[in-house]
Order: C-alpha cells, then structure tokens, then sequence
C-alpha cells in the first residue's frame, strides 16, 4: 500500500489536501506492524508493506510530518515539484527549501520528482515540453543522490505519450486513487 499525503497540519480547517496532524499520528500508530519501505523496495503483491509519500514539497511537512516520521523511524518519499522549490529558495516559506531538504534526507526521506510545474501532463502534445516538464534537472538529482529514481503524475492522470517519456528516466511511477493501471509506471497509492 502507498500512502500519499500533501500537507499536515494540527488544524486542517477544509482544505482537502490536508490532513490533521492528530489524523496523521493515528494513522502512522495504525502501520507500526507493517513494514514501511522505500518505493525501490517495495513489492506490491505484499500487503504487510507501506510507502508513505508526500506530493509537492510543502513547508508543513518538515514542522509537522517528520517529528513523527522520525520518532517511529520511517523512511518516505518527497515528490517535488521542481518551480516550487525555485520559490522556496527565493523566499516562499509555502514551500521546502534546500535546507529542509537536507534534513529530509538525514531523517529518512528520499527524495523524488513531481514535474517542473504540476501540469496535466496529459493534455501536452509537445513532446519536447512534455519531456522538460518529466525529466529531473541535473541540479536537483545532487540533492539525494539515491533519490530521484520514481515519477508521481500531478493530478495522477498521464496518456500513453508521458509513460513512454517516465520509462526512459525512472524505476516507476505514482499514480492513484482510480487513476493507476497495475504496472510499476502507474502504481496504486491512497490519498490521505
């Protein structure tokens, strides 16, 4: 089972890609028997595994998400959207920056790509810009240098023409919640 999550907060209010940071204990306390792994050792077919993911590289998940993380001592992925980090490091304190990064990956996280900028991929007939938006930028790839194996699909949609551009440049990637096809370029995850 794949976990996604985006944001964590201690009050969610009503955003629907948030979730509450009593929820998110709950739910980190309810695997502790599972074995939670990273996606390059995740087998599907075993039910006792979990991968706890995250989507776009949102502040909160160094503040609130990986106190917990650490205390139960698992690893997860961050899927990062490549312009969202250039925001952080000019300032933007929505999203991680560089040095949240680092202690993301002194803490047990590994990191992965989201796209440049969140597109429906999908809907891009330039296979140039299709591939710009897909493939991980040399400068990210130095950040975790074990990371940056694994696509998550924004919107989890993708077509026929952004599969072909993943398979060249990734181990497998992330789709969901109806959206996945059975292979290891589509897999199965659960928003949270």
């Amino acid at each position: 089972m794949i976990l996604t999550y985006h944001k964590v907060k201690p009050f969610p209010g009503k955003d629907p890609i948030t979730v509450g940071l009593f929820s998110f204990l709950c739910q980190m306390l309810s695997i502790r028997k599972k074995n939670v792994v990273h996606l390059n050792n995740y087998n599907p077919d075993d039910e006792n595994q979990v991968v706890i993911t995250f989507d776009d590289g949102y502040k909160e998940i160094i503040k609130y998400a990986l106190p917990v993380l650490k205390y139960f001592n698992y690893p997860f992925e961050i899927f990062l959207v490549g312009n969202f980090l250039e925001e952080a490091e000019k300032g933007n304190n929505n999203y991680l920056d560089k040095n949240d990064l680092e202690k993301i990956r002194q803490n047990g996280g590994r990191l992965q790509y989201h796209s440049k900028t969140h597109p429906h991929l999908e809907t891009i007939s330039d296979s140039t810009i299709l591939e710009d938006e897909i493939k991980t930028p040399d400068m990210l790839k130095m950040l975790d240098p074990e990371g940056f194996t694994w696509f998550a699909y924004p919107f989890w949609t993708y077509n026929n023409d952004v599969i072909a551009i993943v398979r060249k440049y990734y181990h497998g990637a992330r789709s969901g919640n109806g959206h996945a096809n059975g292979t290891v370029y589509a897999m199965d995850s659960k928003r949270q």
